[in-house]
């Protein structure tokens, strides 16, 4: 009996420890390595760049580099399966790269509930053609049914901006051809992020905005062979791979043409497949050889198109063809939403037009959170510490705050200190939305110290106090110090004495059950109110209230 025990011993240590050898690798943060912007191989479906000595071998068919658990693979047979039910349970997975600069990319991978062939999506790798991000960000909250989306709305984000065709040093879609370990050009990184995407999808889609129409016979000026909108790109008819086996481009591409066109009452706007014969030595457009859609397809041996939108339209207008162009070719791929991003331009104007939509920027100053509004300036005193917390926008994604001269395009989380005249610009992309004049703060009229949930802060002219939901707010005094008979602070909705109400509601505790909403200042939304500081009856400064 004794020995039986022992042997149960000694059996269930080897197995806990050949749990640990299959397991340790896989949940190991170490990650790759310092400097390649790539977040642990494992959790990331594309792992890291190649040359690392470091894979996915999760999701990548090249196994496990030197030094990792030769029985990891052996995953992909057993426990994996279960694995990736908790890895994708969401079935949805975002990664940002290179954060806070302004090289950042985010990547939305989103899985469907049934196996499918992955699609990878592109916009932006040109900042002057907003039709293609815009459009790109349309699809990263997809539920998918079946088959695998993975979308990059913003692949340049130096570029848009700037709103220009170049980003850093050049055209980034004249780059793929450049070896992956080049130092000189700060673009490679993104570049070879892309490429590695690349690598882990099926098919590829990269979204522009071209001059005129393409036409393969000369019409007129806007219409001819050397125009690019509404057409898809391939770089060839046929492209035959070492195994044997044949990608039919044009096949698919006229099948995705067929789709769209169906979808578009004006002829004049129809789709045309466009074959740059890239690899022809007669080619019209040998500088297509160093194009991304040329890399996937020569170097990855993927179906890849460039889905060219003219530039002869509306944002809305261009933003719904690339709309009708991505759901043909979902369509055609077998991958299917559970519903599809719609295609009419006037419901995609007022949908862009509320992605515009921003209502102030959030801050902590000496450790106090406040709201500043637009049209509103930021005071401090040299030295003091700014943090920019969040904006407070419709939707997330796609804003960047830029403090000026600070040397980061994306400030949000970060903070500064105060030495001088400055200003904060907030783009939507590349379109400037609003900026705040960051001032030294002699330039006040009054302010106000309260004691915010235990908390006693100072909020200056025109500054916003964010109160929570079971907030609690008392207003302590009036800065600066002046005769209390002669000054008065008035908060509009609310009523300090119950018997006879005098408008001065410094000292009573004040929460949002209290505020009566008809004097909001977005009645009926009922959320901001204006807290008045008056000397003798005159105005010298007002702080705001918002309830969050």
């Amino acid at each position: 009996m004794a020995n039986h025990r022992r042997i149960s011993i000694i059996t269930g240590i080897i197995f806990l420890g050949l749990l640990f050898l299959l397991l340790f690798p896989l949940f190991s943060q170490k990650g790759c390595p310092e400097g390649t912007g790539y977040s642990n191989p494992l959790f990331s479906q594309k792992g890291c760049p190649e040359g690392t000595g470091y894979s996915n071998p999760f999701f990548h068919k090249r196994g496990v580099p030197k030094g990792r658990s030769i029985l990891t693979p052996f995953l992909i047979k057993g426990v994996a399966t279960k694995l990736t039910g908790y890895l994708i349970k969401s079935r949805r997975r975002v990664e940002e790269f290179f954060p806070g600069t302004n090289q950042e990319v985010k990547v939305y991978s989103i899985f469907g509930k049934r196996k499918g062939p992955t699609l990878l999506v592109f916009g932006g790798i040109q900042g002057d053609e907003p039709g293609g991000y815009l459009a790109a960000d349309r699809y990263v909250s997809l539920n998918l049914k079946k088959g695998n989306l993975i979308v990059v709305p913003r692949l340049n984000l130096a570029a848009i901006l700037a709103q220009k065709r170049e980003g850093l040093t050049g055209d980034m879609n004249r780059k793929f051809a450049l070896p992956k370990n080049i130092q000189q050009d700060p673009d490679i990184k993104v570049v070879n992020l892309a490429r590695d995407l690349i690598a882990n999808a099926d098919y590829i889609l990269n979204l522009h905005q071209g001059s005129g129409f393409y036409s393969p016979i000369w019409i007129n000026h806007q219409r001819n062979p050397l125009r690019w909108g509404q057409c898809n790109v391939i770089d060839a008819f046929v492209f035959d791979l070492p195994n044997g086996e044949r990608l039919e481009l044009e096949s698919f591409a006229q099948n995705v043409v067929r789709r769209i066109n169906s979808k578009i009452q004006d002829e004049n706007y129809h789709f045309l497949v466009n074959n740059t014969n890239t690899g022809d030595k007669k080619s019209l457009h040998k500088e297509q050889r160093k194009s991304l859609t040329y890399y996937a397809l020569t170097q990855k041996h993927k179906i890849a198109l460039g889905i060219e939108v003219t530039k002869k339209c509306s944002s809305p207008q261009a933003v719904a063809y690339l709309s009708i162009a991505i759901n043909s070719v979902l369509k055609e791929l077998g991958i299917a939403p559970e519903e599809f991003p719609g295609e009419d331009p006037d419901s995609i104007a007022e949908e862009l037009k509320k992605n515009e939509k921003f209502s102030g920027l959030k801050v902590k100053i000496n450790g106090c959170e406040k709201l500043i509004i637009p049209g509103q300036n930021i005071f401090l005193k040299i030295g003091e510490p700014l943090q920019i917390l969040n904006l407070e926008t419709e939707k997330s994604r796609g804003w960047y705050v830029n403090l000026v001269n600070s040397g980061s395009y994306n400030a949000l989380g970060q903070t500064y200190w105060f030495t001088k005249d400055n200003k904060l610009l907030i783009h939507k992309d590349g379109k400037l939305i609003a900026s705040f004049e960051i001032m030294p703060r002699s330039y006040l009229l009054g302010s106000l110290e309260v004691n915010l949930d235990g908390r006693v802060c100072r909020f200056h002219n025109q500054e916003t106090i964010l109160l929570p939901k079971n907030g609690r707010l008392r207003i302590l005094k009036v800065y600066p110090e002046k005769d209390k008979n002669k000054v008065k602070v008035n908060l509009k909705g609310f009523i300090g004495n119950k018997g006879y109400n005098d408008g001065e509601d410094s000292g009573y505790v004040i929460s949002a059950d209290d505020l009566i909403p008809k004097y909001a200042l977005d009645y009926p939304e009922n959320t901001f109110y204006r807290i008045e500081i008056s000397e003798q009856g005159n105005l010298v400064g007002e702080v705001f209230l918002k309830l969050t």
